[in-house]
């Protein structure tokens, strides 16, 4: 395969960290299918259902960073496809955070009514979202050379469900991990405090990549935050990792 430099240095850094950030979740997922099919334990599917999410949700940005960087321009239908995956993972990867934090941190006995309710929550989302689509997501053209990317216009429902639904889900697994945290001590302390730290993050890297960089930053900020997930699936590695592992 044969690359065509042709690309902006700005596209090309908002690309290729949409890229490696893609190959990071590809990584977090399939190690936790590994991880389920020598343990069986559903948590891990949850994990992996998590890492899928995030990949697909960047996966049309990275496929029109490739189609630039290969042939020098945007192929047709990447224009049409990079707002669908962006905006169709989100409620799945939301569940299931809140499923893994009920799961290890959260009383059980409403764990069945929280994930309905949030459930029904995430089905009103995509009825909201497909019925606004042309309006709610912006993903303006761009000169040859320059990657698609989009966000969600604040004028539109979807922006401020994205709002609630991520802020919601990090805000229930903070309180789970600080209640975690303070009733245990020594190496489940350790790994509390890496989970602690990735839950921010990845709910700070979602806001900002669709509903809180827009318009002229937009360009110049993403490959920061995206470059910032990564790290987060490290921290996140290290707080479930198996014990045989430590």
């Amino acid at each position: 395969m044969v690359f065509k430099i042709s690309i902006s240095t700005i596209s090309w850094l908002n690309g290729f960290s949409a890229f490696a950030l893609v190959c990071a979740a590809f990584i977090y997922a399939f190690y936790y299918v590994h991880n389920y099919r020598k343990t069986k334990n559903t948590l891990y599917v949850n994990g992996a259902i998590l890492g899928f999410a995030i990949a697909f949700g960047w996966m049309g940005i990275t496929l029109s960073f490739l189609s630039v960087l290969q042939y020098g321009y945007n192929v047709p239908g990447i224009k049409q496809i990079v707002p669908y995956f962006s905006y169709s993972t989100i409620p799945i990867g939301s569940l299931a955070v809140l499923s893994i934090a009920w799961t290890m941190l959260m009383p059980p006995e409403h764990k069945k009514k929280v994930l309905i309710a949030v459930g029904i929550f995430c089905v009103f989302y995509y009825i909201v979202l497909y019925m606004t689509f042309s309006s709610a997501v912006v993903c303006p053209p761009v000169p040859e050379g320059e990657i698609y990317d989009d966000w969600l216009s604040s004028e539109e429902l979807p922006f401020y469900l994205v709002y609630a639904l991520v802020l919601g889900i990090t805000i229930i697994f903070a309180i789970g991990i600080i209640r975690f945290f303070k009733a245990v001590t020594g190496e489940l302390r350790q790994r509390a405090i890496w989970i602690m730290l990735s839950t921010p993050i990845m709910g700070t890297v979602i806001l900002l990549d669709t509903v809180v960089i827009t318009g002229a930053m937009f360009q110049d900020l993403l490959f920061i935050v995206r470059f910032l997930m990564i790290p987060a699936f490290f921290f996140t590695y290290l707080g479930f990792k198996p014990a045989e592992e430590l």
